[in-house]
């Protein structure tokens, strides 16, 4: 995940180098979940054959979202192949219900690899991944939504830096704004390893993708808030390349807990 620094007046993104885990703004709010639990089942791990990872989320029987900037290997300096991509569904501790390779990339055609980072790029990162077999058929996937609301309860979850090997949740999270730019700002605890990590939303009892998880935004003085790109900047690229709704569970992923709390106001 990246970490930028920015002007009190947002206008001028300067890039910083990550310090800790300033992705998790006051006290610790994850938790771990169900991995092979739906929509939990439909998240994953994007491992890059480098011992690098990002996340990621099932969006159709075989079509993932992630951050543009998990495509990029420092090393070369040039874009990853496809074929060097796995995406591992419901990992948990080295199991997983499911894991294919992917076969195809296709990126924001505003994105540029070698562009330094700020707000201005953050708004273009993502990447959809075709993959070589329809996971989704056993793992579930989540249905394309609409961008989130300051009303909205949102739940993020990803594998981060320092809960690898274990899915793990922020759950009643908010959005606090939006950047000139288009991305979307929120308090929702999240550090490298998360980028590409689905912002769900609740809608008629179902979870939903409202945005996905780039960057982390320092605003001095030690605040620090998430970046994301809302799923309208994607959603009809998505549906053109096979996403698919409504959602649903997998035949190897548990249903849905309708007990979960979702509506329920941030603690």
């Amino acid at each position: 995940m990246r970490i930028i620094a920015l002007l009190a007046a947002l206008t001028i993104p300067v890039p910083v180098m990550a310090a800790g885990l300033n992705g998790i703004k006051g006290q610790d709010d994850r938790v771990e979940v169900a991995a092979g639990q739906y929509p939990w089942s439909a998240i994953g791990r994007l491992n890059n054959g480098m011992g690098g990872h990002c996340s990621g989320i099932l969006i159709g029987p075989r079509l993932v979202v992630t951050a543009a900037h998990c495509l990029w290997n420092k090393k070369t300096r040039r874009p990853m192949p496809a074929e060097s991509l796995r995406f591992v569904a419901g990992y948990d501790r080295g199991q997983y219900l499911a894991f294919t390779k992917v076969v195809e990339t296709t990126i924001a055609p505003a994105w540029r690899f070698d562009a330094p980072y700020g707000a201005e790029l953050a708004a273009t990162d993502w990447a959809l991944l075709q993959l070589a077999e329809p996971l989704g058929e056993q793992v579930g996937w989540v249905a394309v939504g609409t961008p989130p609301s300051a009303a909205d309860w949102l739940v993020t979850v990803g594998y981060g830096q320092d809960k690898a090997h274990i899915p793990a949740a922020h759950l009643g999270c908010r959005l606090t704004g939006k950047l000139s730019s288009g991305v979307l700002t929120h308090d929702c605890d999240a550090v490298h390893g998360d980028s590409g990590a689905p912002v769900l939303v609740w809608r008629a009892g179902q979870p939903t993708l409202a945005a996905i998880h780039v960057a982390t935004f320092g605003f001095g003085s030690g605040k620090y808030l998430g970046g994301a790109v809302a799923v309208s900047t994607f959603a009809a690229e998505a549906r053109r390349m096979g996403a698919m709704e409504p959602g649903q569970p997998g035949r190897l992923s548990a249903p849905l807990d309708p007990a979960l709390a979702v509506t329920a106001p941030k603690p």
